[in-house]
């Protein structure tokens, strides 16, 4: 009658052989969070930059007779620059920048400038300013602008 079990060499070969598994796979999901946040920073900026070119479409095609977003009104000089094709008032508050743009756009600490540059953080959900910073990959000392003379929603890296 033959037995069946591990002798110790095979447990503690087995032990082992997870335990270098382990150390390869762990490093690989470290920064998953903050990389994931970052694309949906990245995702949401060219979402914009998106609904932006499109309202600039339609004043092409359309000649200013249209309604852009969510009830920007062409006609109107505080709200869209007829002499360019972009909006100028991306929302009715500070508390919603971006209202009139994105369906659900409320984000917190925006700002319109003086230039009426509008303003805001690049990374208001959490994204720490990495040790090396990566041109064009927002992180907590970064922030997004936009321009409503040439309609360009960029990152500003600080």
């Amino acid at each position: 009658m033959q037995r069946s079990a591990f002798t110790l060499i095979e447990l503690i070969f087995v032990i082992i052989l997870i335990g270098v598994l382990g150390a390869v796979a762990v490093p690989k999901f470290v920064g998953m969070r903050d990389h994931a946040k970052i694309t949906s920073e990245l995702s949401t900026a060219a979402s914009v930059q998106t609904a932006i070119d499109a309202c600039h479409g339609e004043w092409v095609i359309n000649e200013g007779t249209f309604i852009c977003g969510a009830d920007i009104d062409p006609t109107d000089p505080a709200q869209f620059d007829a002499t360019n094709g972009y909006p100028i008032q991306l929302g009715t508050g500070s508390d919603t920048p971006l209202d009139k743009i994105l369906k659900n756009g409320k984000s917190v600490g925006w700002i319109k400038g003086a230039d009426g540059y509008y303003r805001g953080p690049a990374s208001n959900n959490g994204v720490k300013a990495a040790a090396t910073d990566i041109p064009g990959k927002p992180d907590a000392d970064d922030y997004w602008e936009y321009n409503s003379t040439t309609g360009i929603f960029r990152l500003i890296d600080n």
